[in-house]
């Protein structure tokens, strides 16, 4: 091969001249093969670990739904149980009405007819006079009794001159004739009267609380369901000497004695009445008691007078149950109340003789709202584990007397009341 030479260049340059530069990497060194013994034990590298793959995050996702599900299941059930309750407000039936112009009462009535009771009280007051001397006395003893009759439903009438006979064999009798109501309700039929020694001096002097029996029915069932009780002291027997009082000083003082015992047993007959009742205005007698003498300090008289008073009074549901009859055409006994005397006012006819226990004529004027009654307690026991569908059947078992009413259960999503009584309350609201 032949040199090529370039001309006019100083040097002769020839292919053969020119140096080549090698750009190799360099090789890597390799272990020398060893002899595979195939009687020898295979050791294995487990050193050698695939890379780890990411685990879809899909999984975790339906972990998270799964456990939100749970506890969303278990806080509910939670609320259902622990929060659950229900709140039933009812508005019930009312009515306006102008009271009649008068109604009649009887003690013991029937079943329709407006019925009374008896009230009884007694006080006593004193008060010391001059005595002018003495005088020469033979007085029988007097106090007032209440008669009960626990032996029927009917009535008893007790004659003039009847025998009340007290533990220690001493008779007492009734000056005029009384007529004893019958039982009502489980409870005795009473009145009151005032009873008189059946001779004069101290020893028929008693304290309150005697119990008397009436001799005329011995041999009979009502010797012993027909008794008698002293309801304050039987007082002012006495034979002898006492203190001699001028009339004027003795008449001064019984007035103002008289005016006293006025007040206290108004009072103390206005405090007896118990709840629930009312009485009627105009129907309190005030029945006293013959003038008690005896030795006072320092030359005087003490003249001790007491008084009973006797009033009659109603049932205030009685009576709001005797103007519906009277007032509200469809009204056939459901029990109603009045929701406010204010406008409404009654007196005892002056006509009315009620000393044996007879009918009694009441006037009634003004107006009054009826506001019929249910029991809140019989609601609750009927709401009890029911469907919410099952609301208004259950509160038309209770009309009349509920005109409107509206439930809210707890939580709301419950389609039921409550299994227990304590979790659902009764709201009472007026129209």
């Amino acid at each position: 091969m032949r040199d090529i030479k370039h001309n006019g260049h100083p040097s002769e340059r020839s292919i053969r001249n020119i140096s080549v530069t090698t750009h190799r990497r360099p090789a890597r060194p390799v272990a020398p093969l060893e002899r595979t013994d195939n009687n020898a034990p295979t050791e294995v590298d487990d050193s050698y670990r695939p890379p780890h793959r990411k685990r879809p995050r899909l999984g975790r996702f339906w972990l998270i739904v799964i456990g939100v599900a749970a506890v969303a299941g278990v806080g509910g059930t939670l609320i259902s149980t622990v929060f659950a309750g229900a709140s039933v407000t009812v508005q019930p039936r009312t009515e306006q009405v102008v009271m009649p112009e008068t109604l009649q009462a009887q003690a013991n009535a029937p079943v329709g007819v407006l019925s009374y009771q008896t009230i009884s009280v007694t006080r006593s007051a004193s008060q010391n006079v001059p005595a002018q001397g003495v005088q020469k006395v033979s007085r029988a003893a007097s106090g007032v009794i209440t008669v009960s009759n626990t032996y029927s439903v009917s009535s008893q009438r007790l004659i003039a001159n009847t025998r009340f006979e007290a533990p220690d064999g001493k008779i007492y009798r009734i000056r005029d004739s009384v007529t004893v109501p019958g039982m009502k309700g489980g409870s005795a039929g009473t009145i009151t009267t005032t009873v008189y020694a059946d001779s004069p001096g101290i020893n028929y002097n008693k304290g309150g609380g005697v119990v008397f029996t009436i001799p005329g029915f011995k041999g009979d069932p009502r010797y012993s369901t027909f008794s008698a009780k002293s309801e304050g002291a039987i007082a002012g027997g006495f034979v002898g000497d006492e203190p001699a009082v001028a009339p004027a000083d003795l008449a001064t003082a019984k007035t103002a004695l008289q005016k006293q015992l006025d007040s206290d047993t108004r009072a103390a007959a206005a405090q007896e009445i118990p709840e629930g009742f009312l009485l009627v205005p105009g129907s309190l007698e005030i029945r006293f008691a013959d003038i008690v003498q005896s030795t006072g300090a320092n030359k005087t008289a003490q003249i001790t007078e007491s008084a009973t008073a006797t009033g009659i009074m109603v049932r205030q549901a009685d009576l709001a149950s005797a103007v519906a009859h009277k007032k509200v055409e469809e009204y056939v006994g459901e029990a109603v109340l009045f929701g406010g005397q204010e406008d409404m006012a009654l007196m005892l006819a002056t006509s009315t003789k009620r000393s044996e226990g007879g009918p009694v004529t009441i006037h009634l004027s003004g107006s009054a709202v009826l506001i019929w009654q249910f029991d809140p307690n019989a609601l609750i026991n009927a709401l009890v584990d029911k469907n919410k569908s099952e609301f208004q059947q259950v509160i038309d078992a209770f009309r009349p007397a509920i005109a409107k009413a509206d439930a809210s259960i707890r939580p709301f999503w419950q389609g039921k009341f409550p299994d227990t009584a304590d979790k659902i309350r009764i709201n009472t609201v007026s129209k």
